[in-house]
Protein backbone atom coordinates (compact mmCIF):
# COMPACT_ATOMS: atom_id res chain seq x y z
CA UNK A 1 0.00 0.00 0.00
CA UNK A 2 1.16 3.50 -0.70
CA UNK A 3 0.30 6.55 0.95
CA UNK A 4 -0.44 6.48 5.29
CA UNK A 5 -4.10 6.80 6.34
CA UNK A 6 -4.97 9.94 8.13
CA UNK A 7 -5.01 10.09 11.85
CA UNK A 8 -8.53 9.03 12.98
CA UNK A 9 -11.52 7.18 11.34
CA UNK A 10 -12.67 8.99 8.18
CA UNK A 11 -16.32 10.06 7.70
CA UNK A 12 -16.78 8.26 3.78
CA UNK A 13 -14.53 5.72 1.93
CA UNK A 14 -14.95 6.32 -1.58
CA UNK A 15 -14.10 2.72 -3.37
CA UNK A 16 -12.60 3.49 -6.98
CA UNK A 17 -12.25 0.27 -8.52
CA UNK A 18 -9.92 0.86 -11.95
CA UNK A 19 -9.28 -1.23 -14.84
CA UNK A 20 -7.07 -0.04 -17.56
CA UNK A 21 -8.44 3.52 -16.50
CA UNK A 22 -5.60 5.51 -16.99
CA UNK A 23 -7.78 8.05 -19.26
CA UNK A 24 -9.61 8.90 -16.85
CA UNK A 25 -8.21 8.01 -13.28
CA UNK A 26 -6.29 11.50 -12.59
CA UNK A 27 -9.60 12.85 -13.53
CA UNK A 28 -11.45 11.17 -11.07
CA UNK A 29 -8.91 11.32 -8.10
CA UNK A 30 -8.80 15.09 -8.61
CA UNK A 31 -12.58 15.67 -8.30
CA UNK A 32 -12.90 13.33 -5.38
CA UNK A 33 -10.09 15.36 -4.06
CA UNK A 34 -12.74 18.71 -4.13
CA UNK A 35 -15.27 17.14 -2.75
CA UNK A 36 -16.70 19.79 -0.38
CA UNK A 37 -17.07 17.38 2.69
CA UNK A 38 -13.23 17.12 2.30
CA UNK A 39 -12.51 20.34 3.47
CA UNK A 40 -11.14 17.80 6.49
CA UNK A 41 -8.92 16.44 4.80
CA UNK A 42 -9.53 13.33 7.48
CA UNK A 43 -12.49 13.18 6.18
CA UNK A 44 -12.89 10.57 3.43
CA UNK A 45 -10.43 8.82 1.88
CA UNK A 46 -10.40 7.42 -1.77
CA UNK A 47 -9.34 3.82 -1.99
CA UNK A 48 -8.57 2.74 -5.34
CA UNK A 49 -7.74 -0.66 -6.68
CA UNK A 50 -6.25 -1.46 -9.92
CA UNK A 51 -8.14 -4.50 -11.17
CA UNK A 52 -4.79 -6.24 -13.29
CA UNK A 53 -4.90 -3.50 -15.57
CA UNK A 54 -2.10 -3.52 -18.89
CA UNK A 55 -1.83 0.44 -19.54
CA UNK A 56 -0.74 3.13 -16.88
CA UNK A 57 -3.66 2.61 -14.14
CA UNK A 58 -1.27 1.30 -11.76
CA UNK A 59 1.89 3.65 -12.07
CA UNK A 60 -1.28 6.79 -11.94
CA UNK A 61 -2.85 4.84 -8.56
CA UNK A 62 0.31 4.81 -7.02
CA UNK A 63 1.21 8.36 -8.00
CA UNK A 64 -1.69 9.83 -6.69
CA UNK A 65 -1.22 7.48 -3.19
CA UNK A 66 2.15 8.95 -2.82
CA UNK A 67 1.26 12.88 -3.24
CA UNK A 68 -2.08 12.47 -1.20
CA UNK A 69 -2.03 11.20 2.54
CA UNK A 70 -6.05 10.69 2.03
CA UNK A 71 -5.46 8.18 -1.54
CA UNK A 72 -4.39 4.68 -0.94
CA UNK A 73 -3.73 2.77 -3.92
CA UNK A 74 -4.32 -1.42 -3.87
CA UNK A 75 -3.12 -3.50 -7.24
CA UNK A 76 -4.75 -7.30 -7.75
CA UNK A 77 -2.54 -9.48 -9.00
CA UNK A 78 -4.52 -10.63 -12.07
CA UNK A 79 -8.12 -9.02 -13.49
CA UNK A 80 -10.98 -10.72 -11.24
CA UNK A 81 -13.35 -8.45 -12.43
CA UNK A 82 -14.60 -5.34 -10.74
CA UNK A 83 -16.63 -7.31 -7.60
CA UNK A 84 -13.61 -8.69 -6.35
CA UNK A 85 -11.42 -5.42 -7.08
CA UNK A 86 -14.74 -3.55 -4.92
CA UNK A 87 -14.29 -6.51 -2.20
CA UNK A 88 -10.74 -5.77 -2.12
CA UNK A 89 -10.85 -1.97 -1.82
CA UNK A 90 -14.10 -2.57 0.85
CA UNK A 91 -11.98 -4.92 3.40
CA UNK A 92 -9.08 -1.97 3.02
CA UNK A 93 -11.52 1.12 4.24
CA UNK A 94 -12.23 2.40 7.26
CA UNK A 95 -14.78 4.93 6.87
CA UNK A 96 -18.21 4.60 8.73
CA UNK A 97 -19.83 5.37 5.32
CA UNK A 98 -18.91 4.06 1.39
CA UNK A 99 -19.57 5.40 -1.88
CA UNK A 100 -18.82 3.49 -5.31
CA UNK A 101 -18.18 5.21 -8.03
CA UNK A 102 -16.73 4.72 -11.43
CA UNK A 103 -13.86 6.91 -12.03
CA UNK A 104 -15.08 7.73 -15.91
CA UNK A 105 -18.40 9.03 -14.53
CA UNK A 106 -18.75 12.57 -13.15
CA UNK A 107 -20.85 13.94 -9.86
CA UNK A 108 -21.05 17.07 -7.86
CA UNK A 109 -18.25 18.30 -5.34
CA UNK A 110 -20.56 18.55 -2.70
CA UNK A 111 -22.58 15.05 -3.38
CA UNK A 112 -20.64 13.82 -0.38
CA UNK A 113 -21.62 16.50 1.78
CA UNK A 114 -25.26 16.03 0.82
CA UNK A 115 -25.35 12.29 1.15
CA UNK A 116 -23.29 12.27 4.48
CA UNK A 117 -25.69 15.23 5.98
CA UNK A 118 -29.23 12.54 4.84
CA UNK A 119 -27.67 9.95 6.22
CA UNK A 120 -26.99 11.58 9.64
CA UNK A 121 -30.30 13.77 10.01
CA UNK A 122 -32.24 10.55 9.22
CA UNK A 123 -30.35 7.83 10.54
CA UNK A 124 -30.33 6.15 7.77
CA UNK A 125 -27.88 2.80 6.43
CA UNK A 126 -28.88 3.86 2.90
CA UNK A 127 -29.36 6.82 1.44
CA UNK A 128 -29.87 7.27 -2.35
CA UNK A 129 -30.03 9.94 -4.40
CA UNK A 130 -30.69 11.76 -7.92
CA UNK A 131 -29.06 10.68 -10.56
CA UNK A 132 -28.63 10.88 -14.52
CA UNK A 133 -27.61 9.02 -17.30
CA UNK A 134 -25.42 11.04 -19.66
CA UNK A 135 -25.34 9.74 -23.37
CA UNK A 136 -23.59 11.74 -26.54
CA UNK A 137 -24.96 14.99 -26.89
CA UNK A 138 -28.35 14.28 -24.51
CA UNK A 139 -29.08 13.26 -20.78
CA UNK A 140 -31.46 11.30 -19.57
CA UNK A 141 -32.79 11.39 -15.53
CA UNK A 142 -32.40 8.34 -13.87
CA UNK A 143 -35.77 6.87 -12.78
CA UNK A 144 -36.21 6.77 -8.61
CA UNK A 145 -39.16 6.97 -6.20
CA UNK A 146 -40.74 9.91 -5.38
CA UNK A 147 -40.18 9.20 -1.35
CA UNK A 148 -39.85 11.88 1.49
CA UNK A 149 -39.25 10.20 3.99
CA UNK A 150 -37.15 6.87 5.03
CA UNK A 151 -38.89 3.48 5.10
CA UNK A 152 -37.50 -0.11 5.90
CA UNK A 153 -34.68 -1.85 4.15
CA UNK A 154 -37.54 -4.57 3.32
CA UNK A 155 -39.92 -2.20 1.82
CA UNK A 156 -36.44 -0.85 -0.14
CA UNK A 157 -35.92 -4.67 -1.48
CA UNK A 158 -39.17 -4.52 -2.58
CA UNK A 159 -39.05 -1.19 -4.54
CA UNK A 160 -35.99 -2.55 -6.49
CA UNK A 161 -37.81 -6.24 -7.30
CA UNK A 162 -40.27 -3.96 -8.57
CA UNK A 163 -37.79 -1.94 -10.73
CA UNK A 164 -38.96 1.36 -8.91
CA UNK A 165 -35.66 1.71 -7.30
CA UNK A 166 -32.30 0.54 -9.42
CA UNK A 167 -29.43 -1.43 -8.99
CA UNK A 168 -27.01 1.03 -9.32
CA UNK A 169 -24.28 1.36 -6.27
CA UNK A 170 -23.11 4.87 -7.64
CA UNK A 171 -26.22 7.19 -6.42
CA UNK A 172 -26.12 5.65 -3.02
CA UNK A 173 -24.46 5.83 0.32
CA UNK A 174 -23.59 2.85 2.76
CA UNK A 175 -23.26 2.38 5.89
CA UNK A 176 -19.63 0.32 6.13
CA UNK A 177 -21.04 -2.46 8.97
CA UNK A 178 -23.88 -3.55 6.03
CA UNK A 179 -20.85 -5.21 3.94
CA UNK A 180 -20.34 -7.46 6.86
CA UNK A 181 -23.89 -8.88 6.43
CA UNK A 182 -23.07 -9.69 2.40
CA UNK A 183 -21.44 -11.74 -0.22
CA UNK A 184 -19.24 -10.03 -3.25
CA UNK A 185 -20.99 -12.00 -5.49
CA UNK A 186 -18.14 -12.39 -8.59
CA UNK A 187 -20.28 -11.71 -11.48
CA UNK A 188 -18.41 -10.34 -14.52
CA UNK A 189 -22.17 -8.26 -15.22
CA UNK A 190 -24.79 -6.84 -12.89
CA UNK A 191 -22.68 -7.37 -10.06
CA UNK A 192 -24.28 -3.71 -8.68
CA UNK A 193 -27.53 -5.40 -8.61
CA UNK A 194 -26.17 -8.05 -6.47
CA UNK A 195 -24.48 -5.83 -4.30
CA UNK A 196 -27.06 -3.52 -3.48
CA UNK A 197 -29.92 -6.25 -2.87
CA UNK A 198 -27.50 -7.78 -0.10
CA UNK A 199 -27.05 -4.52 1.28
CA UNK A 200 -30.33 -2.90 1.28
CA UNK A 201 -32.15 -5.97 2.72
CA UNK A 202 -29.12 -5.65 5.92
CA UNK A 203 -30.31 -2.29 6.07
CA UNK A 204 -32.87 -1.23 8.79
CA UNK A 205 -33.65 2.09 7.47
CA UNK A 206 -33.45 4.17 3.58
CA UNK A 207 -33.36 7.61 3.20
CA UNK A 208 -34.06 9.32 -0.11
CA UNK A 209 -32.52 13.02 -1.50
CA UNK A 210 -33.81 14.64 -4.67
CA UNK A 211 -30.67 16.33 -5.70
CA UNK A 212 -29.56 15.29 -8.80
CA UNK A 213 -25.34 14.02 -7.22
CA UNK A 214 -24.22 11.44 -10.06
CA UNK A 215 -23.81 11.74 -13.88
CA UNK A 216 -23.44 7.99 -15.29
CA UNK A 217 -21.56 8.72 -18.53
CA UNK A 218 -22.62 5.82 -21.24
CA UNK A 219 -19.49 5.13 -23.81
CA UNK A 220 -19.47 2.90 -26.46
CA UNK A 221 -17.40 0.09 -24.73
CA UNK A 222 -19.72 0.09 -21.50
CA UNK A 223 -19.82 -3.23 -19.83
CA UNK A 224 -23.79 -3.00 -19.93
CA UNK A 225 -23.33 -2.30 -23.86
CA UNK A 226 -21.06 -4.59 -24.64
CA UNK A 227 -21.38 -8.26 -26.56
CA UNK A 228 -20.40 -10.09 -23.15
CA UNK A 229 -20.93 -13.77 -22.12
CA UNK A 230 -23.82 -13.25 -19.38
CA UNK A 231 -25.28 -16.23 -18.57
CA UNK A 232 -23.06 -17.41 -15.93
CA UNK A 233 -23.15 -13.81 -14.56
CA UNK A 234 -27.01 -13.89 -14.59
CA UNK A 235 -27.43 -16.73 -12.09
CA UNK A 236 -24.61 -15.84 -9.82
CA UNK A 237 -27.24 -12.26 -9.85
CA UNK A 238 -30.22 -14.52 -8.96
CA UNK A 239 -28.35 -16.83 -6.43
CA UNK A 240 -27.36 -13.27 -4.23
CA UNK A 241 -31.28 -11.80 -4.82
CA UNK A 242 -32.88 -15.22 -3.77
CA UNK A 243 -30.82 -15.48 -0.70
CA UNK A 244 -31.46 -11.77 0.01
CA UNK A 245 -35.47 -12.02 -0.34
CA UNK A 246 -34.99 -15.37 1.61
CA UNK A 247 -33.43 -14.04 4.65
CA UNK A 248 -36.01 -11.33 4.93
CA UNK A 249 -38.76 -13.13 4.47
CA UNK A 250 -39.28 -16.51 2.79
CA UNK A 251 -42.67 -15.71 1.55
CA UNK A 252 -41.00 -12.78 -0.87
CA UNK A 253 -40.13 -15.82 -3.11
CA UNK A 254 -43.82 -16.68 -3.97
CA UNK A 255 -44.54 -12.86 -4.57
CA UNK A 256 -45.27 -11.18 -7.86
CA UNK A 257 -42.77 -8.73 -7.32
CA UNK A 258 -39.67 -11.46 -7.28
CA UNK A 259 -41.66 -12.41 -10.39
CA UNK A 260 -41.70 -9.35 -12.20
CA UNK A 261 -37.75 -9.29 -11.25
CA UNK A 262 -36.74 -12.81 -12.42
CA UNK A 263 -38.95 -11.96 -15.40
CA UNK A 264 -37.20 -9.17 -16.33
CA UNK A 265 -33.59 -9.54 -15.17
CA UNK A 266 -32.59 -13.02 -15.01
CA UNK A 267 -35.33 -14.80 -17.73
CA UNK A 268 -35.16 -11.56 -20.53
CA UNK A 269 -31.80 -10.79 -19.88
CA UNK A 270 -30.60 -14.05 -20.28
CA UNK A 271 -33.03 -14.71 -23.60
CA UNK A 272 -31.12 -11.46 -25.09
CA UNK A 273 -27.68 -12.53 -23.78
CA UNK A 274 -27.87 -16.09 -25.48
CA UNK A 275 -29.14 -14.69 -28.70
CA UNK A 276 -26.70 -12.02 -29.10
CA UNK A 277 -23.59 -13.16 -27.03
CA UNK A 278 -20.45 -14.69 -28.64
CA UNK A 279 -22.20 -19.01 -27.77
CA UNK A 280 -21.62 -20.88 -29.96
CA UNK A 281 -24.69 -22.95 -31.59
CA UNK A 282 -24.98 -25.95 -28.79
CA UNK A 283 -23.90 -23.46 -26.09
CA UNK A 284 -26.90 -21.00 -27.75
CA UNK A 285 -29.55 -23.64 -27.93
CA UNK A 286 -29.25 -25.24 -24.20
CA UNK A 287 -29.48 -21.60 -22.95
CA UNK A 288 -32.51 -20.86 -25.06
CA UNK A 289 -33.73 -23.93 -24.25
CA UNK A 290 -33.78 -23.57 -20.19
CA UNK A 291 -34.65 -20.62 -19.75
CA UNK A 292 -37.86 -20.74 -22.35
CA UNK A 293 -38.72 -23.65 -19.47
CA UNK A 294 -38.18 -21.30 -16.92
CA UNK A 295 -40.76 -18.82 -18.53
CA UNK A 296 -44.56 -19.10 -17.29
CA UNK A 297 -47.15 -17.58 -18.44
CA UNK A 298 -47.84 -16.51 -15.33
CA UNK A 299 -44.72 -14.09 -15.34
CA UNK A 300 -46.04 -13.32 -18.89
CA UNK A 301 -48.97 -12.41 -17.14
CA UNK A 302 -47.21 -9.77 -14.60
CA UNK A 303 -45.95 -7.53 -17.30
CA UNK A 304 -49.28 -7.36 -18.58
CA UNK A 305 -51.06 -6.44 -14.99
CA UNK A 306 -47.48 -3.77 -14.61
CA UNK A 307 -48.60 -2.47 -17.94
CA UNK A 308 -45.16 -3.00 -19.10
CA UNK A 309 -45.96 -3.46 -23.25
CA UNK A 310 -42.28 -3.47 -24.06
CA UNK A 311 -41.57 -6.93 -21.80
CA UNK A 312 -44.84 -8.35 -22.39
CA UNK A 313 -44.06 -8.24 -26.06
CA UNK A 314 -40.40 -9.97 -25.25
CA UNK A 315 -41.87 -12.29 -23.21
CA UNK A 316 -44.82 -13.47 -25.22
CA UNK A 317 -43.36 -13.65 -27.94
CA UNK A 318 -40.71 -16.02 -26.58
CA UNK A 319 -42.76 -18.07 -24.89
CA UNK A 320 -44.59 -19.08 -27.80
CA UNK A 321 -41.64 -18.47 -30.99
CA UNK A 322 -38.15 -17.90 -30.59
CA UNK A 323 -37.82 -16.55 -34.30
CA UNK A 324 -40.73 -14.22 -33.65
CA UNK A 325 -38.65 -13.20 -30.02
CA UNK A 326 -35.89 -12.73 -32.00
CA UNK A 327 -37.59 -10.25 -34.74
CA UNK A 328 -38.81 -8.34 -31.51
CA UNK A 329 -35.87 -7.77 -29.60
CA UNK A 330 -34.12 -6.51 -33.03
CA UNK A 331 -37.08 -4.04 -33.96
CA UNK A 332 -36.41 -3.40 -30.01
CA UNK A 333 -32.58 -2.98 -30.63
CA UNK A 334 -33.38 -0.56 -33.72
CA UNK A 335 -35.99 1.68 -32.43
CA UNK A 336 -33.70 2.46 -28.97
CA UNK A 337 -30.60 3.76 -31.58
CA UNK A 338 -33.25 5.83 -33.48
Amino acid sequence: MNGAHAAGRPVVSVIVPAYNAAEFLDGAIERLLQQTLAVDSAAIEIIVVDDGSTDATATIGARAATEHASVHFFQQERNGGVALARARAVAESRGDFLWFVDCDDDWADFALEKLVAAARSTGADVVVCGAEYVYPGQRRPLAAPALTGPITGAEAFGLLLDGELTGHLWNKLFRHSLTQEIEFTPARVHSDLAMVAQLIAAADRVAFISDVLYSYVVRGGSIIRSGSRRAESLLLVEQAITTAAITLDTRIISSNSYGYFRLRYVLLSGLKDALNGPYDDEERDAIVAELRSRLTWRLVLLAARRRDWKRLALAGTAKVNIGLHRRVLRFAAEKGAA
